[in-house]
């Protein structure tokens, strides 16, 4: 490998790392901000959504069975 192409890999995965952290950041911030703005109780309710959606909470509900 020659030193520019060295250089190259270097300059390359630098970039990466730089994006990747600034990414997270902003994520971060993001997420804050619409945390704060929504509240928690729709926090909950995105959290249940989600979890309803990813079959977090597949059980049966027997009471619903009974009628």
């Amino acid at each position: 490998m020659s030193h520019e192409e060295a250089a190259s890999h270097s300059r390359s995965g630098t970039i990466f790392v730089v994006g990747l952290g600034v990414g997270i950041v902003i994520g971060l911030s993001v997420g804050s901000v619409i945390a704060l703005r929504l509240g928690s109780e729709a926090i909950d309710t995105m959290r249940s959504l989600f979890d309803r959606m990813s079959g977090r909470g597949n059980q049966v509900n027997f009471e619903l069975l009974l009628q």
